[in-house]
């Protein structure tokens, strides 16, 4: 275990950032013949070391490595010259590079040549987390990820030096990037990964080769990638299956294809649950008007400032894994309790006598189902009005999908569903057929008949829940809706006044 920091004042990774080590502190491993060992690669012009790595040649470059990555719309070796204008001190590249083409005060910078920029990204990675002493702990999952890994790294950072992902930086780029910021003084280190395909999260996971591994849930998502849940359910659980004997692997006790995963892993092995009694369980949940409320283990009173059932299991996995890294339990629940509210994941704003639950960041069966469950357990003051746009990515089960999800708009007893798209509209066939009342569906073509809907249909006290799929771009309807709602609650207050 990994004792906390007893000086708060030394945590220093807010916004996922590690404090930047003072000049001087110590010497950085990325040498033109360190970059070659570890990439496989040849060294084609030598120069100073660089202290970290970058892949963007328009953001900070000052001594770092920069990698010319390829993509399907960009070649990164394209702009090396301006990486270099900016700072940079090397390049990674995969193709001929003229060191004599440079003017004469950019050639002192090292060329490192190598197969796949790609590639030897991830071998940087893998080298970087190798020579650090940070114990990391890897998050997967169809849903639920993001809030994880953010609140696992709030709670961290208030006990010792903390790294996280930033935003979601959880594929081949943002993981390598992410273990870059890891510095000799970082005690924790907590790595978002995801995938859109086979195989990409052994990949993430053999460079990231994590100490505590999450998983939180597995549900149809990404399903032009991973073809069925089958293929969600062995993708994920690659994460479990990379963890070393002498790891811990925390699961979803309550979802049977994370608790199948427990066969899967060499670690130790602690379920989380709200339905039984497991390592980490809770009871009572309650939603209201400041989030959610249960007891840990039937005995503790734990509060959170967000909605759902599924914001439970994401603390319970935040507790198991802080606790395992030395925490004590009390300072968890007390740096959980001040986590900040997510943008755009079931957050509340508050307009007049209405409030939209703004739950756009992203969508799939899984927490679209979760938002529902929230929205109905905070009871029946006011009607409850759903907005839903489609959910992408779910291939040939789509249809089946959305239809399903609109007999769950029924079963949760909602009030109105509002279909935005085509793409939705066989969420409101389901609610049809699920036996909701017809003059309670409503389809419109756009999010500007959604907003003229809502403008004209809302009453006093209603409880909005928004949600489709990033893409389907719902946020700019909520941003619109909350600011008409606001004035037009302001403009009331002048009358009476």
């Amino acid at each position: 275990m990994v004792a906390p920091m007893s000086d708060r004042s030394q945590a220093g990774a807010q916004d996922g950032v590690a404090p930047r080590r003072a000049r001087g502190a110590g010497a950085s491993w990325l040498t033109a013949a360190a970059v070659a060992r570890a990439t496989g690669g040849e060294v084609v012009a030598r120069g100073a070391a660089a202290r970290t790595v970058s892949t963007d040649s328009r953001g900070d470059c000052e001594g770092r490595l920069f990698v010319a990555l390829r993509g399907p719309n960009h070649d990164g070796h394209r702009h090396c010259g301006e990486a270099l204008q900016r700072g940079a001190v090397g390049l990674v590249v995969d193709q001929a590079f003229d060191v004599a083409s440079l003017p004469n005060r950019l050639r002192p910078a090292f060329v490192v040549r190598v197969a796949d920029t790609g590639k030897a990204l991830l071998d940087l990675a893998a080298e970087h987390r190798r020579r650090h002493r940070a114990r990391v702990v890897g998050v997967t999952g169809s849903c639920g990820k993001t809030s994880t890994k953010d609140w696992l790294g709030t709670v961290l950072a208030a006990a010792m030096p903390t790294v996280r992902s930033p935003a979601s930086f959880n594929n081949q780029v943002g993981v390598p990037l992410t273990l870059f910021a890891i510095e000799p003084s970082t005690r924790a280190a907590v790595i978002e990964i995801g995938t859109n395909a086979p195989g990409e999260i052994a990949q993430l996971t053999a460079v990231v080769r994590p100490d505590i591994g999450i998983v939180t849930c597995v549900a149809p998502a990404h399903l032009e990638g991973l073809g069925s849940l089958d293929g969600v359910r062995a993708e994920k659980s690659a994460l479990p299956a990379g963890l070393a004997a002498d790891g811990l692997c925390i699961l979803n006790g309550d979802d049977a294809s994370c608790r199948a995963m427990a066969a899967a892993t060499r670690a130790r092995v602690q379920f989380t649950s709200v339905t039984r009694r497991t390592d980490w369980f809770a009871t009572e949940v309650r939603f209201h008007a400041l989030g959610t409320t249960f007891l840990l283990r039937g005995e503790r009173p734990v509060t959170l400032p967000r909605l759902g059932t599924h914001n439970v299991y994401n603390a319970l996995s935040v507790i198991a894994a802080a606790c395992h890294l030395g925490m004590a339990e009390e300072d968890v629940l007390r740096a959980l309790a001040s986590v900040p509210s997510a943008a755009r994941r079931l957050e509340p704003k508050r307009a007049g006598e209405v409030t939209i639950f703004d739950d756009t960041y992203n969508m799939n069966p899984h927490s679209a189902r979760a938002a529902l469950q929230a929205l109905a357990g905070l009871g029946n003051v006011g009607r409850r009005v759903v907005v839903f746009g489609e959910m992408l990515e779910l291939g040939t089960e789509s249809r089946r999908l959305h239809e399903e999800l609109g007999a769950e708009v029924v079963r949760t007893r909602q009030d109105e569903l509002l279909c935005v798209g085509d793409g939705a509209r066989p969420i409101a066939d389901g609610a049809l057929a699920a036996g909701m009342p017809t003059a309670r569906v409503h389809v419109v073509a756009d999010a500007n008949a959604a907003f003229e809907w809502l403008q004209q249909g809302l009453r006093p006290g209603d409880r909005v829940l928004c949600k489709a799929s990033r893409r389907i771009a719902l946020d700019r309807l909520v941003d619109r809706l909350h600011a008409e709602l606001l004035q037009a609650a302001g403009h009331g207050a002048a009358e009476q006044g």
